[in-house]
């Protein structure tokens, strides 16, 4: 199996407890049972990372991003696409799914409580990885894709190479939502965490 393989796997296993934390939350939230999927992982390169936001909308759906403030360093960004962001605002708002085509200022404050549970299922997530609390500053709004590479200019950041992308689907009912989290680690940070995903391979191998 591919290093990659294994470490989608161990992204996977971190998941599990985070997730169910999460539908409970979800359910209590939106009124009514929640089916989520295992978050998919990917690692892109910066270059990919922009396309892909680009790609989905900054400025049409929902997105913020958090500075990492404990545990890791580095930029953390949450994105849901357009038809996502009005799905799930339908539905917290009791509203019937399709009848909204704008996202207001209430929309937006709705989306970020569903955020706020969904930012928690990834920074558990990241302390599971990395055996360390992890935290985030409050929430910064991107208005568009100038605002996430005015980010990326920073000192701490200009040098970054390589973005973890967790992508994790949520539906109730036929009702679907997608969401993007996107980590922007310092290389420093990159290199621990992928030190601790390696020392998590060799322990699987070694049970194997």
């Amino acid at each position: 199996m591919k290093k990659s393989e294994w470490y989608k796997d161990i992204f996977k296993e971190a998941s599990n407890i985070a997730i169910s934390h999460a539908l409970t939350a979800l359910s209590q939230m939106i009124g009514g049972p929640i089916e989520m999927e295992p978050p998919e992982v990917e690692i892109v390169s910066r270059v990919e990372f922009l396309k892909r936001l680009a790609e989905r909308g900054v400025s049409q759906g929902f997105t913020v991003m958090f500075d990492i403030t404990e545990g890791l360093s580095g930029l953390t960004i949450l994105q849901f696409p357009k038809q996502s962001a009005l799905n799930i605002t339908a539905v917290l708002m009791g509203m019937e799914p399709g009848s909204l085509t704008e996202l207001d200022e209430m929309g937006k404050s709705a989306i970020m409580e569903v955020g706020n549970i969904l930012i928690s299922v990834y920074t558990d997530i990241l302390s599971n990885l990395i055996g360390e609390p992890v935290s985030l500053s409050p929430p910064k709004p991107a208005e568009s894709l100038y605002d996430i590479e005015k980010e990326l200019g920073r000192p701490d950041l200009r040098d970054v190479e390589s973005i973890i992308i967790f992508k994790s689907r949520f539906h109730k009912q036929d009702i679907g939502v997608e969401s993007f989290f996107y980590i922007v680690p310092t290389p420093e940070s990159f290199t621990k965490l992928v030190k601790k995903l390696e020392s998590q391979v060799i322990e699987e191998v070694e049970k194997q």
